[in-house]
Parts: structure tokens; C-alpha cells; sequence
């Protein structure tokens, strides 16, 4: 058993608690507030009016799947088809990828990682923790979500090799049959099941049963979009088949923003602090986090890792004070908020009784670049010093505790 004591908590959804404590082991938090009994048996924090929050999740990444440092080692786009739904990018998870263990110390706890945007229907991603005492300690949810893409990136791919889809028409032509197919899929299951039972096996498609999982609500969709058409396109074809998603990148989504009021769909906003790279991301401002956020929309920010790094996460959310957010809501969009867009703030995303004891305590204010991670906690466990000091080595073994 642990307890910080002398702390200013963010809770997060309740307020901030002045001096006060926080209990918690491996297992959870036990107890926050201002008056907390602290067990004889605690190990003892004081954390002398620092500013102490629930570990920091970034909501888009490909740490691990693209590792810092071997970039002939990419893991994370599978450019030999179109269609992959069936990948799971769990299968290519590197624990040990320096990206990740710097985002660790830098109090980014959580992060869900994603295959790349080559292909229309990319696979599913996962939720996982930064750091961790084994593999399975890690994981969070192995299927947390379906990567489809839509816009430049499959058409570039494909159209290189003079393959569908070589067009925005031809992304969405795609996909449409696909879907198709899987609903046909499902039709001729069903009748299969009905008509002969148990007596013959059913030959499964694995392509086919991934795409189900979304059309059951299994899977929420995490579309890779930022041009206005392509959102569009996308939005009608989730009306017609009556999936739901969410938006990833989503750099005009101001100029769609009734479409997406309409449908309250969350967007995962960015990488903001990068070249404008491609016509498609001209438009890039964090000016659209703060528009999002008064639209009322669920709003996260992402670093999209390897692309800008994570663990400046919580500086990314500072740009977006500085074009106007409220410093609440920053701390919402890379806390509470990717929690609820990744289904885990049940358990994450904020510091309350019964969630993950996944905590970091700050040198300063966690939106003032000069600040640093002094402590972090996760799952209760604190990271060993030679993390938090940086003594990394690529490709080796990270559970060290």
C-alpha cells in the first residue's frame, strides 16, 4: 500500500483536491481526498503541494509497431493488401521500443497503438500500457478498435503499384464492398447455423469475421481521415451500415463540424506540432481542438507517434491553451477523454476510487514545458529509476522492477 499526501490532485471529472492524499496499491486506488485515513502499513510520498495526475493516455500511436531507431523495422503497415482487418497490431508489439519507455517517464501511462493508413481497412489496435513487469501486465485491451483510412495514403500505395484504389472513388468503392460482403457473410452464416446445426463445420474468413466485429458493435471504427470530403464520404458510409467510429487526424474537421455535431462523433485531433508534410494536413491548427471542444465534441489529442513524440504529449495540450482551451479541458484531451473514445474510462483517464492506480507527480504545472514527470506510477507499480533517469538500450528487456 501507497499514499501521496500533501498533494494537489487532479482528479479530473471532480475538481481539484487541495492538499490532499491519495491511497492506492497494485490492485487500485482505495481512497482520494482531503481528509483520507492513511493505513499504518503505507509506504508514505509526500508530495509537498505538487501537482499529481492520473497517468497521461495518448489515443493514436504506433509506438512499438514503428520502433524509434530502427526504421527499416516497421511493423506497422502491412502494404501487400488493401484489406487486412484481420491484422492485430498486439501481434507486433515491441515493449521495449525507446519511444515508449521515454513516454513512460514523461507520465504518458497509456496509449492505444494502431497499424498505419496504407491500407482502406488497416486491423485492430490495441490498448496498452507504456510500461509494465511482463507482457500480459501490459495489456489493456487486445482489441480495442478497427483501423480503417481513407484519403492520400491508400491511394498512394496502391496507385503505385496500379492496384485498386488508386482514387478517393476507389477508397470507398472498397470499403463499401467490403462491408457488403461481410453482411453476406453474416447472412449465410446464420442460415448455415439454422439449416445444419453442428453437423458441418463452417469455413470461416478471418477477413470477414474482423469486419463482423464492427458491424455487431464490437469494434468501434478508428477512421483515418483529414480532409472534409473524405470525412464526408466516410460518414455516409457508416450511416449506411450503422457502425460506430471515430475520427483520427481529423484536420478540417471544423469545416464539417455540423456533420459531427449531428452524429456526436469524438475526433483524435492532430499531430499538430509537425510540417504541414502534404496538401492534406494544410489546414493544421490546433485552433480546431478548441473549436471541436465548444462544438461539445468528445476531443482527444494525439502525437501520432512515431510522427511527433509522445511523450511531449502534454505540450501538445498546451498549444491548444495557448489558441485559447481552457487548461480543464486540455488536461481532458490526453486524460478522461481518449479514455472514453478507447471504451477504458472505466478504469482509466481520471483519479478516482476503483480505477488503475496509473498516477504521475509533477514538478510543476503538467502544461508548462519547463515542468517534468518527478514520479510516475503505473498500475500502483512506480517506474524504476533507471527509466526515469533514461538509461535506455534498444532491444532490451524492459521489465525491469
Amino acid at each position: 500500500m501507497k499514499a501521496i499526501v500533501n498533494a494537489e490532485i487532479e482528479t479530473i471529472t471532480n475538481g481539484r483536491i487541495s492538499r490532499g492524499a491519495i491511497v492506492f496499491d497494485e490492485t487500485g486506488i482505495k481512497a482520494v481526498g482531503k481528509d483520507v485515513g492513511i493505513p499504518e502499513d503505507a509506504t508514505v510520498i509526500d508530495a509537498r503541494g505538487r501537482i499529481v495526475t492520473p497517468g497521461l493516455i495518448e489515443a493514436h500511436s504506433h509506438a512499438g509497431l514503428y520502433e524509434d531507431g530502427f526504421p527499416n523495422d516497421g511493423d506497422y503497415n502491412e502494404t501487400t493488401d488493401p484489406i487486412t482487418p484481420h491484422l492485430q497490431a498486439i501481434d507486433g508489439f515491441k515493449p521495449s521500443d525507446v519511444g515508449t519507455l521515454e513516454a513512460a517517464a514523461a507520465g504518458v501511462t497509456t496509449m492505444y497503438i494502431t497499424q498505419g493508413s496504407a491500407n482502406v481497412i488497416c486491423g485492430i489496435g490495441a490498448v496498452v500500457k507504456t510500461w509494465g513487469t511482463s507482457f500480459s501486465d501490459q495489456i489493456v485491451n487486445p482489441a480495442a478498435g478497427m483501423k480503417m483510412a481513407l484519403g492520400e495514403n491508400p491511394k498512394r500505395v496502391y496507385g503505385s503499384k496500379d492496384k485498386t484504389p488508386s482514387t478517393r472513388m476507389g477508397v470507398a468503392a472498397l470499403l463499401r464492398k467490403t462491408l457488403v460482403d461481410a453482411v453476406n457473410y453474416q447472412e449465410k452464416k446464420a442460415y448455415y447455423s439454422e439449416k445444419r446445426g453442428d453437423k458441418e463445420p463452417f469455413a470461416r474468413d478471418l477477413k470477414l469475421e474482423a469486419v463482423c466485429r464492427v458491424l455487431s458493435g464490437e469494434l468501434r471504427v478508428r477512421c483515418h481521415a483529414h480532409r472534409a470530403i473524405d470525412m464526408l464520404t466516410f460518414m455516409r458510409i457508416a450511416d449506411e451500415f450503422g457502425f460506430k467510429y471515430s475520427f483520427e487526424h481529423a484536420t478540417e474537421c471544423v469545416q464539417v463540424m455540423d456533420e459531427l455535431k449531428r452524429r456526436d462523433v469524438p475526433v483524435v485531433i492532430g499531430p499538430g506540432l509537425c510540417s504541414k508534410s502534404k496538401v492534406e494536413v494544410f489546414h493544421k491548427t490546433f485552433k480546431s481542438v478548441v473549436r471541436a471542444v465548444e462544438a461539445g465534441l468528445t476531443v482527444a489529442i494525439t502525437s501520432d507517434h512515431h510522427v511527433s513524440p509522445m511523450k511531449y504529449l502534454p505540450v501538445y495540450a498546451a498549444l491548444a491553451v495557448r489558441e485559447g482551451l481552457s487548461s480543464s479541458d486540455a488536461l481532458k484531451t490526453i486524460t478522461i477523454n481518449p479514455a472514453k473514445i478507447l471504451g477504458v474510462d472505466d478504469r482509466l483517464g481520471s483519479i478516482e476510487v476503483g480505477k488503475d492506480a496509473d498516477l504521475v507527480i509533477w514538478s510543476g504545472d503538467p502544461l508548462d514545458a519547463r515542468s517534468r514527470a518527478e514520479k510516475v506510477f503505473v498500475r500502483g507499480r512506480e517506474l524504476p529509476e533507471r527509466l526515469m533517469a533514461g538509461d535506455l538500450r534498444p532491444g532490451e528487456e524492459v521489465w525491469v522492477y
